[in-house]
This record gives C-alpha cells, structure tokens and sequence, in this order.
C-alpha cells in the first residue's frame, strides 16, 4: 500500500496567483479610497455601508497577513505583488486597530419643534458650540433605545444627556460596523463632524438602529 503524495505546485501557477490576488487587493484598495476621498461612503444606503466596511476590514486583513508571511523584500527586487503589499501596509486605514469590533455611529442634535439642526451652545468663555455626539458601542439598539434615549441613563455619553436636558433631540445619522474605538477617536480627530453627517449635508435621513441592526445581520456582520 502506497501513500499518496503531493506534488509541489508549478512555480509558474503560484506566481500567476500571487499576482491576481495583488490585483483584487489593489482594486479593493484604490475602490475603498475613492469611496473616502469624494465623501461616498456616507451616503451609502445602510446595508452597502455595512459591506463597505467588511470589503476594507478584508483588505486590512489580507495586507496583515502579507505583512506577517512574508519578510522585507530588497528594493532592487522586488516583485510587483510586494511593491504593492509594502504600499498597502503603509496606508493609515490597514493599519491595526486594537480593541473589539462593535457600532461606530453619529448623532445629529435637532429641535424638536422644527426637526431642524440644532447644536448645543456651551457655557464656556469660547462660546463653544457641540453639534454632533461620535460614539462606539458593541449593541446599537441598546445604546441609541435603551441609554441615549433613557432619560435616568447616568453611563457614558453625558453630552447626550446634556443636549436633552437643553430640550434638544438627536437623530441618529451615520452608522459603520465593522470598526474599533480607534476608528472612532480617528473620526473624533479629524473635528468637523458636520462633513461626514448626511443630515446635515442634506444626503440621507435619519437612520432607525433596529433597521440598521438588522441590516449588516442579514448581510452576514454583526450577530
């Protein structure tokens, strides 16, 4: 009784393979950063945000695993494939986030009266004005229903609170799942939550956290 042995693949065959997955990879890449450099993203319907971010946490993933597998390759000769997994690796968006993988998602304060945008004037000697709330949380209906919206929540989220007890609403206005708290404090960074807000910008309207819920399970995301 013999046992079966298996032949080493062609060369050839790995190289050709090696170079259609670069070229899925880099599609998906330059796709993704289009989608972010013209504002795209956001205006996605929900379920197409929601694969969205899938699409880049798999490119992420995959220029990870590049990064790991396979050591620095010499400049003078390198293969297109690593030219474009050093490339990939060194964008800010495939970078590793630590930290577990739940809801990033934006509030829009509102007057309830007019239904208008409306933010919350502070108290400070800058007559700072807080138009948005950015926030992370791993149960997007529990956040949005059972905290934000609970006038006795005493958690996190005490601008929320403070917007309401002014006699402000909030909508709930932009969703993205998957993502980390890193992704979020990056969102925080870059200030002007008004540019990423589809409310405000007059491109989508309000978002309900049970729909959106249910739309990245039927999708094959959250759980």
């Amino acid at each position: 009784m013999t046992a079966a042995v298996r032949l080493p693949r062609d060369p050839a065959a790995l190289v050709a393979e090696g170079r259609a997955v670069g070229r899925v990879v880099e599609l998906a890449s330059g796709l993704l950063m289009l989608l972010d450099e013209h504002g795209i993203t956001g205006r996605l319907p929900v379920d197409a945000r929601a694969q969205a971010a899938r699409l880049r946490h798999a490119v992420k993933l995959a220029v990870q695993t590049a990064a790991v597998a396979a050591a620095p390759p010499a400049a003078a000769g390198a293969s297109p494939v690593e030219l474009l997994r050093g490339w990939l690796a060194s964008q800010a968006w495939a970078k590793p986030d630590p930290g577990p993988l739940g809801w990033i998602y934006l509030l829009c304060f509102r007057d309830p009266a007019t239904g208008a945008h409306r933010p919350l004037r502070g108290n400070g000697t800058g007559g700072q004005f807080a138009g948005h709330y950015w926030g992370w949380t791993s149960d997007l209906v529990r956040r949005i229903e059972r905290e934000h919206r609970n006038p006795h929540w005493s958690g996190p989220g005490r601008l929320v609170r403070v917007a309401l007890a002014a006699g402000l609403t909030f909508e709930l206005a932009f969703v993205e799942y998957p993502a980390t708290p890193a992704r979020e404090r990056r969102l925080k960074n870059q200030g002007s939550a008004y540019r990423r807000c589809p409310l405000c910008r007059g491109t989508g309207g309000p978002l309900d956290p049970v729909a959106a819920a249910a739309a990245v399970r039927q999708a094959g995301g959250a759980g």
